[in-house]
């Protein structure tokens, strides 16, 4: 009889072993906090996607709806964004979040509802911001959807 009693006990100890082990770890740290995303009068950027590894990103911005159409909200958002930028930066306005796509690429409708672009890179002598003919109908560079 006691070495049925030993044999339950060792069964019972390899049952709880892990449950034991596993109570005993240490809890996760909560993650610290990435900086804040910037954002200024009107604007504000929700998503920062990196083009690959090459260190150059995409800034996502929402654009407040009411003022999609006042330029210096743009001009304040590119000028706090691609002030460290010399040789390259991308910006994209959107005036809803729900259509800011998740990655560089977007969908037919996120195409439909962008706003604005600038792009500049030095290497290939281009900067340009153009904006969708329902903001600036009067630029002969707008975008039409």
């Amino acid at each position: 009889m006691s070495m049925r009693a030993i044999g339950v006990a060792f069964i019972a100890f390899v049952l709880t072993w892990p449950v034991a082990a596993l109570s005993q770890q240490p809890k996760p740290q909560p993650q610290q906090q990435s900086q804040p995303l910037m954002s200024g009068d009107g604007w504000r950027v929700v998503r920062s996607v990196q083009l690959g590894n090459s260190g150059k990103y995409i800034h996502m911005v929402l654009i407040d709806p009411k003022r999609d159409a006042d330029k210096a909200v743009y001009g304040s958002a590119l000028r706090s964004l691609c002030r460290s930028q010399s040789d390259f930066c991308r910006v994209r306005f959107w005036n809803a979040a729900r259509n800011i796509p998740e990655t560089i690429t977007f969908t037919e409708s996120q195409f439909k509802t962008l706003r604005a672009e600038y792009t500049l890179n030095r290497a290939g002598g281009i900067e340009e911001l153009r904006y969708a003919c329902t903001v600036a109908p009067e630029n002969k560079q707008c975008f039409s959807h």
